[in-house]
């Protein structure tokens, strides 16, 4: 089990690297047992995807609750699985074996800011002061941030260059989607 400080602990180094403060790995336990608990994150942004996937996506079509809850649950867990499944590959490719375990601590906590990102944008819809158009721009914008945090989390954690970091954030983009799509497909 994990104990509420190391989740602190945790959530403050992915801050840090928010911030671009490569030191936030200093905060994170990079050890084995650290790796185990990074993925305790996806109890932490549960609530938060929940309230994301039931406000913020596209419609569901007909499916009934059981069926959204199913699919959606699912996806959850493969979208936290897929990634670090595949890295487990990639990483020794790319002769970055030994800096995977920093990495996938690093971006498992990362979803912990970046849910807060999401939730920003779920709070200005609700308002009703924002039109349409600068919600659009407004998720634009939440996008390209996650988007580049992920670069940097990549960057720091497995020790690479831009560009290369640029092609593992993409790789990890088109998976999500893929995974994502399969999923909405299973509601229609």
């Amino acid at each position: 089990m994990i104990a509420r400080h190391e989740v602190l602990l945790s959530l403050y180094g992915a801050w840090r690297l928010f911030l671009r403060d490569p030191r936030g790995l200093e905060w994170l336990d990079t050890s084995i047992e650290g790796f185990w608990k990074s993925f305790f994150c996806a109890v932490i942004v549960l609530p938060g995807y929940i309230l994301w996937i039931a406000f913020a996506s596209s419609g569901t079509g007909d499916a009934g609750f059981f069926r959204i809850v199913t699919v959606e649950g699912i996806t959850y867990v493969i979208q936290w699985t897929a990634w670090p499944l595949l890295m487990a590959y990639l990483a020794p490719t790319i002769d970055r074996d030994e800096y995977y375990i920093r990495y996938i601590v690093a971006y498992n906590w990362s979803a912990g800011i970046q849910i807060a990102i999401y939730m920003i944008v779920l709070v200005v819809k609700f308002t009703g002061t924002a039109s349409d158009g600068f919600l659009v721009t407004l998720g634009f914008v939440a996008t390209v941030i996650i988007l580049s945090y992920q670069w940097y989390v990549a960057r720091v954690g497995l020790e690479v260059s831009g560009v290369g970091a640029a092609g593992i954030v993409a790789g990890e983009f088109v998976l999500g989607q893929i995974i994502h799509a399969i999923g909405q497909s299973m509601l229609q």
